[in-house]
């Protein structure tokens, strides 16, 4: 596709793109991002567009798709344990930066006790925020492994941290009844 082409097929797509954006968003800045960075992926791949049936319908789901990302990195708190102070509300003390970098210090450590290929494709998917088919690129590996795979660390990440951090004796009870039986 030539520039030309891009500017009469796809760049009249712009207020749709936005109008829709703005529903993810809420906020027009972070819309007009959105927006810019899915003219810039359709850029780049220029020369697949012609593959698709409809450059419109791909553009509205990279949208959706980018939206929702960014929404739930939104949601979400950074490995290094930052939290920045127009996300921290007047509630967020001391205590509670500390106890944040406690969990995200146990967090960095079971991600890293995890095998090849949960680890990297753990990384590249929640901490990274690639979504699958680029992890599939990237990695090499069917997409249905990937969610496979994320799926089971996640799993396993959530087992070590209940057992080793917040089962509070359970386990330990159990064993010492047990000895005493």
């Amino acid at each position: 596709m030539t520039a030309e082409a891009f500017k009469k097929d796809i760049l009249p797509l712009n207020k749709k793109l936005l109008g829709f954006a703005i529903r993810f968003m809420k906020n027009i800045d972070d819309a007009k991002d959105v927006v810019q960075e899915i003219y810039v992926k359709l850029w780049a791949m220029k020369n697949e567009l012609e593959k698709y049936s409809s450059v419109e319908a791909l553009a509205m789901r990279m949208t959706r798709n980018l939206c929702l990302d960014k929404i739930k990195l939104k949601k979400t708190v950074p490995l290094n344990g930052i939290i920045r102070e127009e996300d921290a509300d007047e509630n967020t003390t001391n205590e509670k930066q500390q106890e944040l970098n406690i969990a995200v210090s146990r967090v960095k450590d079971a991600i890293e006790m995890l095998d090849e290929p949960q680890k990297t494709i753990m990384q590249l998917r929640d901490i990274q925020g690639y979504d699958y088919d680029e992890i599939a690129q990237i990695t090499n590996i069917n997409v249905n492994t990937i969610r496979v795979s994320l799926s089971r660390a996640r799993k396993k990440i959530r087992e070590h941290l209940l057992n080793k951090y917040y089962n509070h004796g359970r386990n330990k009870n159990k064993n010492s009844i047990r000895e005493i039986l």
